[in-house]
């Protein structure tokens, strides 16, 4: 059967209960856009510490709490109140100290206190000894890192010229991972909490600015990436045509506009090199096997292959030159 009947399927036997999650999701995180509008004042990011906004964190317009990392791994949270940062070490401990060396208890600290500089002198000189390389528990989270840093620099990103290409964020400032009520982890869309690795916005050759669903997999790893992709991307038009907060949703992406009549969802695998074979096998069969135009509505393939540097990624040419699907 078809992944895109799968998913309708899907859909409609789950629609309530699809409904209540986006939008109490999309409302959360909304709670979290308009706190964090403040708190960027607050505080600044922290090289190698990142913040990111979790929808499980983001619940309350009384205070702001966010997920500290370090290359993708949780360390800390970061809670702001009242113009008050604080930086929490809640059951971080132990982990911080098997995966890192850094042994700060947990409790809470004020951010400009002693204890919190320590904390960040520590990473610091963790990613410096490292050269840009730590061990994580997930190499695919610190790949992630660094393609949204990379994603948010000026011209000449990736290395290549012309790619113009965002990562969805709240208040410009914090990486998010948009949550969808379908799991693609094993090739096949089931009823289940995922998340897009990376949802960014890219303006194409037609100046329309397209939604990008970016599938990252750890150097030397495949894994059925470009079906993922194809089943996320799919569900963010679900989500964008069929829920009702689709507008709160297509809002918090970033667009003032009312949802135009036509989509097109860029569905792109993020790879390294010596995975080609395995993708191009994928690929050709999921373009003799699945649509990619549904109605006014359609999904484009793009391969990206990418080398992981210290500080940096690099790609070896813009992946968007070309679909890789009959949409």
């Amino acid at each position: 059967m078809e992944v895109a009947k799968i998913i309708g399927d899907i859909w409609r036997e789950n629609k309530f209960d699809f409904d209540h999650r986006l939008s109490s999701w999309v409302n959360a995180l909304n709670c979290g856009k308009d706190t964090s509008v403040l708190a960027k004042k607050e505080f600044h990011q922290w090289y190698p510490l990142k913040t990111y906004i979790s929808v499980s964190k983001s619940r309350s317009n009384a205070k702001a709490i966010y997920s500290m990392r370090f290359f993708g791994q949780e360390v800390a949270n970061l809670i702001v109140k009242n113009k008050e940062v604080t930086l929490q070490l809640k059951e971080h401990e132990k982990k911080n100290k098997y995966w890192f060396g850094v042994g700060i208890k947990d409790g809470k600290y004020p951010w400009r206190g002693e204890e919190a500089k320590k904390f960040r002198v520590c990473f610091k000189k963790v990613a410096q000894a490292k050269n840009g390389f730590p061990d994580v528990k997930s190499p695919e989270h610190r790949v992630e890192t660094k393609f949204i840093a990379e994603m948010r620099k000026g011209a000449g990103k990736f290395g290549v010229s012309g790619l113009q290409i965002q990562p969805v964020m709240i208040a410009k400032k914090f990486p998010l991972q948009v949550p969808v009520p379908i799991s693609a982890n094993t090739g096949k869309p089931k009823a289940g909490n995922g998340y897009i690795d990376i949802l960014a916005r890219r303006k194409a050759g037609d100046n329309k600015v397209r939604l990008s669903v970016w599938e990252l997999k750890r150097p030397r790893e495949y894994k059925h990436a470009a079906a993922q992709a194809y089943i996320y991307a799919y569900t963010l038009l679900q989500i964008l045509r069929r829920t009702n907060s689709k507008k709160e949703w297509y809002r918090l992406f970033g667009f003032k506009s009312k949802i135009p009549k036509s989509l097109t969802i860029e569905a792109v695998v993020a790879i390294t090199n010596d995975q080609r074979e395995k993708f191009l096998r994928e690929k050709e069969k999921l373009v003799k096997n699945l649509s990619f135009a549904f109605g006014q509505d359609s999904i484009e393939l793009y391969d990206a292959y990418y080398q992981e540097k210290s500080d940096s990624i690099k790609l070896e040419q813009n992946p968007f030159l070309k679909k890789l699907c009959n949409s």
